[in-house]
């Protein structure tokens, strides 16, 4: 089952399709990270009307905006992820955020994903998770926004 995992993350990003944003969390030690990517285009076409210059910041923009839109709890602990850095990657953006976790044994994981929504109503979170024993790919959408694991 793992091999099919690990080819999958590295397959996926060259055939990402539309409307789905990838949000890929790994354990490794302490220290959690996240990648996300979704295309440069449809993060251009969405209209942030907010304080911070999208075109001119998009990496730190963005990385404020998953934070208010997107939690992910370990044993009932928030982790506050930090952007590491971004790239692009084929048309992709690509964004590395970590946080240092020390919450051992992991017994719950709670993840909740509100990105995107209120810009297209159909797109799609995909939460692929390597965290622990939770090891497993989930498709969020508007109306199922929050995975629970214990």
């Amino acid at each position: 089952m793992k091999p099919l995992f690990f080819l999958y993350i590295i397959i996926f990003p060259f055939f990402h399709a539309e409307h789905v944003a990838e949000y890929s969390y790994r354990l490794n030690d302490d220290y959690l990270s996240l990648k996300l990517t979704i295309e440069k285009a449809e993060v251009s076409s969405f209209n942030f009307n907010s304080d911070c210059n999208i075109k001119q910041m998009t990496a730190l923009c963005l990385t404020k905006y998953i934070n208010e839109k997107s939690h992910i709890k370990i044993n009932g602990k928030t982790v506050e992820l930090k952007l590491n850095d971004s790239y692009t990657e084929k048309d992709h953006l690509v964004i590395n955020l970590s946080a240092k976790v020390t919450s051992n044994p992991i017994k719950e994981l709670i993840v909740f994903n509100n990105c995107f929504y209120e810009f297209n109503s159909k797109f799609k979170n995909r939460i692929i998770l390597d965290i622990a024993q939770f090891q497993k790919s989930y498709l969020l959408t508007k109306k199922k926004d929050k995975i629970l694991l214990n």
